[in-house]
């Protein structure tokens, strides 16, 4: 009976296997960063089907591309890169309309068990807040999704985006004035800079 290798938990010593052609360890690397790719994706192409193909052909990339990463320490900031044009190519290649509200709003579904009028309520300032999030321009709105609904750090979302931590900061309040103007009513005149 042969047993199978025991993969190391260093992230660089895995790519390092990746890149040697060892499927499990790209799997094990790919299923530790899958929130943060979705989120990543899902900013750039904004619908749910989509995303899940981008994510498909990104595995198949990873799969072919992980033996031209030199740096194994820098796998992430390379991963995000990868998605990105992935996300990118896809939204291309299918010229994709703004995505329907309707099949997205399993995103913001409410968990409560409240009345129905709550979940209406609920449901509805979902929807007010997913028109929002499609009125911004695509990099305020991808760095808002890695924030607020991937839940990453200042510090992570900076490094997968490959700007400084400033610019993160920056591009969040950004947007959050963006959306809190959008929810009142009142019109963005002012194209941010960065």
């Amino acid at each position: 009976m042969s047993k199978k290798p025991i993969l190391p938990l260093n992230e660089a010593a895995l790519v390092c296997q990746a890149r040697e052609g060892d499927r499990e360890a790209v799997r094990i690397l790919l299923e530790r960063h899958w929130n943060w790719l979705k989120g990543l994706t899902y900013s750039v192409l904004g619908n749910k089907h989509d995303m899940e193909d981008a994510l498909q052909d990104l595995c198949v990339l990873v799969l072919d591309k992980i033996a031209t990463l030199r740096e194994p320490e820098r796998f992430r900031g390379w991963l995000a890169t990868v998605a990105r044009n992935n996300a990118l190519a896809h939204r291309r290649a299918r010229q994709l309309q703004p995505r329907s509200q309707s099949d997205e709003m399993d995103i913001l579904q409410p968990t409560s068990n409240g009345t129905l009028l709550d979940k209406i309520a609920i449901k509805e300032d979902a929807q007010r807040l997913l028109t929002a999030l499609d009125g911004l321009p695509e990099k305020y709105r991808e760095v808002f999704i890695l924030k607020h609904i991937q839940d990453l750090s200042y510090a992570d979302i900076a490094e997968l985006l490959d700007i400084a931590v400033t610019a993160v900061q920056i591009r969040l309040v950004r947007a959050r004035r963006m959306i809190a103007n959008s929810l009142a009513g009142r019109p963005n005149n002012k194209v941010p800079r960065t």
